[in-house]
């Protein structure tokens, strides 16, 4: 993958790693403190409503302006690339103020068309939680800005970290404010951490070289070619956006617990996504861009494959395990305080499907991005809403006879389609990405997952099952599940060795690197306080 952009993993993956065990502590404190009620569901409904929003339109252009700025500082155009990214903050700025406007004088419309099962007090709690979280599009749409540009310059460390202050001020909010105030100090402890964000980000613009300009020239003829293509994703961004509409909608209408028992789901499947997925992705978007910029074409595919092989032996053991353990992990992270065995059936059934589409996310939006870097945006946009739409028809079906189950299995169902004509189409534009070697990519990770199953689940039901049991302590759990972790990502480890699998020494030396460097600054620190003495 070559030694800087693996540098650049390792980097990305310890921040993530940082982020994601700080948001599940924040889930922690924020199951323990209120359950998954009413009062939860009413929080995760409202917290959506400035995303979806935000994606709708931000997401759009964002994902289309990165691969311009990206080869602006390829080919040396720097007064180009800080021209048209301050027109583009401007302009995003006029457009977020507006969309912000719009929401807070319909909140209530706005609250019904979100959760039209939600009524009386439930509905005031949420339209009073709306009010407050609704200016937080503003901040969703700087910040995805910032990452955008800070990417394009080759930083992927800074946007990588952003989460760490938004989720300390989440667990210090919800712990200290929530149990005091109730859920709406929770809500402006949100909106803050959303702010806080911004402040990291910003400071590091001046480093990549772009101090404020107040720029708005918005007949760039490279700019507006761009913002010309832009209908596609906004599409598609869009029609996902009605997706996630639709499944608020009806899990408002279902038992209580639901809405919030799924967003929990959510929240553990976005573990792997954060530390393995996102930092696969973005650090190859880049390099993508700039390889078929220069007419690599083979360099291109060939880190495609790469990225997908990757994927595939990521993912698939990760699904494994947590179909196998989703109510062991499920009880360990949320069942305490308010948060009852109940509650953990219901998110450990969500569980169950959502991460049947883990490998099928990954798949898509790495060649989403693969699709986009070549400034083809129809591709995905199409195919997108497509797969969005057959979310929204299944989620409506299955509904009836999962609950909400069916609207996390039709997810995955439509995650998995677009990964695979995704996948068809790129090969008919570019030619072959190595259709052969994912297929025997695919078989070895199944393989050596299902050997891993085997001997966790013999591992689960003997020696270990005392430690993993409900009523152990929190701590014994714990231990019992991360020794269960350990003995499946061994056994994993070794079949992948006997089939000589070329990814398991990438992985290998990512892991050597991410060590070394935390060596090398542990003893640094060391030094430096050894001189200060």
């Amino acid at each position: 993958m070559g030694a800087r952009l693996a540098r650049s993993a390792v980097i990305v993956f310890l921040l993530a790693v940082a982020s994601r065990v700080l948001g599940f502590v924040r889930e922690m404190v924020l199951a323990a403190v209120f359950g998954a009620g009413r009062v939860t569901d009413a929080y995760t409904i409202t917290f959506a409503i400035p995303a979806v929003l935000f994606q709708a339109v931000g997401g759009a252009i964002t994902t289309i302006v990165i691969p311009m700025l990206t080869r602006y500082r390829a080919t040396g155009r720097d007064d180009d690339f800080r021209e048209v990214a301050w027109t583009l903050f401007h302009g995003l700025l006029l457009v977020l103020v507006a969309m912000l406007a719009v929401a807070m004088a319909l909140v209530e419309p706005l609250v019904r068309l979100f959760a039209p099962g939600f009524t009386g007090e439930q509905f005031e709690l949420t339209r009073r939680l709306a009010l407050i979280m609704l200016p937080g599009i503003v901040f969703m749409g700087i910040n995805g800005w910032m990452q955008g540009v800070l990417n394009s310059c080759g930083n992927v460390v800074t946007p990588a970290a952003v989460g760490i202050p938004q989720n300390l001020v989440l667990i210090a909010g919800t712990y200290f404010l929530g149990r005091a105030y109730g859920i709406e100090a929770v809500a402006w402890a949100s909106l803050v951490a959303l702010a806080a964000q911004v402040i990291l980000q910003w400071s590091a613009l001046r480093r990549v070289g772009l101090p404020y300009r107040p720029v708005f020239r918005w007949n760039h003829p490279d700019l507006r070619a761009a913002l010309g293509r832009t209908g596609p994703v906004l599409a598609a961004t869009g029609t996902g956006q009605i997706s996630q509409t639709v499944e608020r909608a009806l899990a408002s209408g279902l038992p209580e617990g639901s809405a919030a028992s799924l967003s929990f789901a959510q929240r553990i499947t976005g573990l792997p996504q954060g530390l393995l997925m996102y930092p696969v992705s973005t650090v190859l978007y880049p390099e993508l861009t700039r390889r078929i910029s220069r007419g690599d074409r083979a360099g291109f595919l060939a880190l495609l494959r790469r990225g997908l092989r990757l994927h595939l032996f990521l993912m698939f053991p990760i699904t494994a395990g947590m179909l196998l353990l989703r109510s062991d992990l499920v009880r360990l992270v949320f069942q305490r305080g308010r948060f009852d065995a109940h509650d953990t059936q219901m998110t450990a059934f969500a569980l169950a499907f959502l991460c049947l589409g883990l490998t099928g996310f990954a798949w898509r939006d790495l060649m989403s991005r693969a699709m986009y870097s070549t400034g083809d945006t129809w591709t995905p946009a199409s195919t997108g809403v497509v797969a969005v739409t057959m979310h929204i028809v299944m989620s409506l079906l299955l509904v009836r006879y999962l609950a909400h189950g069916g609207i996390a299995l039709s997810w995955s169902i439509s995650l998995w389609w677009s990964a695979l004509i995704l996948l068809v189409r790129l090969r008919r534009r570019l030619g072959p990405v190595g259709g052969r070697s994912l297929l025997v990519g695919a078989v070895q990770a199944a393989a050596a997952s299902a050997v891993m199953v085997a001997v966790v689940a013999a591992l689960r039901r003997g020696p270990l099952a005392a430690m993993v049991a409900p009523e152990a302590s929190t701590a014994t759990q714990a231990a019992g599940l991360a020794l269960l972790v350990g003995a499946g990502a061994a056994v994993y480890a070794a079949v992948l060795a006997l089939f000589r699998v070329e990814e398991l020494a990438l992985l290998g030396g990512l892991a050597r690197q991410a060590w070394s460097r935390w060596r090398a600054r542990a003893m640094d620190r060391r030094t430096r306080r050894a001189v200060g003495e």
